[in-house]
């Protein structure tokens, strides 16, 4: 196989499961790309500051990893210039219309503002996330608070993946227009953002801001927020937990599940 100029790899159910520590085989993979001169990316729906800055140091690798995609592709850290980019969030007009729109869904829209989540209503999936990934998180006293500012996405959580396919999904899809999408990134969590943004085209940026192709790109991915990034990627390789529509598209499905250390155990096993 060639060698690859920038590996960069989706986070939560890629590079470790929900419940489980980032492996050791990962590790060693990482300083081994690192060692060979290779740009290592994040890549997550997360915004940057719920802690994708401190992986590196939190994972022992000794170094900070070259950029870090935000936000489903809305923001990129590039570590080289030490620069965040902020790309094409979702204006107060488009805000407004979806969460109006999406009320019929009986769903508790939430979104991201500098170090918390903000929601409409306090309710049990609320309170699960923000303890999951250790956020304060607030509610609204008006509505309208929701859309006082551009933001990265807004997301909506469901207690089951049958209500997610059967009613929220569905409903999404009537009321997307030619400026925002909706999308799954897990079996209960729909997220709309702007159409312009995802992870490839993020990538994309990066690499055109360093002189670097896309077929010189190696992406890891087991999502649909991860399709973008491995249509776009000159090779890809989809985690053996991941959907089957990234099974579909990837050019390579790992033998072993993210919690096992798939993504460690690929690269040793059939590119190093």
């Amino acid at each position: 196989m060639r060698e690859y100029k920038v590996v960069v790899a989706d986070i939560d159910r890629t590079l470790r499961d929900k419940n489980d520590e980032f492996g050791d085989i990962n590790r060693k993979a990482f300083q081994e790309l690192h060692r060979r001169g290779v740009k290592l990316g994040l890549a997550s729906g997360r915004p940057l500051w719920q802690k994708l800055m401190h992986h590196a140091e939190e994972w022992g690798l000794g170094f900070q990893f070259d950029f870090i995609i935000g936000l489903n592709g809305g923001e990129i850290y590039d570590d080289e210039t030490k620069e965040t980019i902020k790309l094409n969030p979702l204006q107060p007009e488009s805000i407004k219309e979806i969460v109006t729109k999406m009320e019929p869904t009986n769903c508790n829209p939430f979104i991201y503002r500098e170090g918390y989540m903000l929601a409409r209503w306090d309710d049990d999936l609320l309170k699960a996330s923000a303890a999951r990934n250790k956020n304060a998180s607030k509610t609204v006293k008006e509505l309208s608070e929701l859309w006082e500012e551009p933001i990265g996405k807004i997301m909506y959580r469901t207690h089951s993946a049958e209500e997610m396919d059967t009613i929220v999904a569905p409903y999404a899809k009537t009321i997307e227009n030619d400026i925002f999408f909706s999308f799954k990134t897990r079996v209960d969590l729909l997220v709309f953002q702007d159409r312009r943004n995802n992870k490839g085209n993020a990538t994309a940026e990066y690499c055109r801001r360093h002189g670097i192709s896309m077929e010189d790109v190696m992406a890891f991915g087991d999502a649909e927020n991860d399709m973008e990034m491995m249509q776009m990627a000159g090779y890809s390789v989809c985690l053996c937990n991941g959907m089957k529509e990234n099974k579909e598209i990837a050019d390579a499905v790992t033998e072993y599940p993210a919690g096992e250390d798939g993504f460690g155990r690929w690269l040793f096993d059939h590119y190093f």
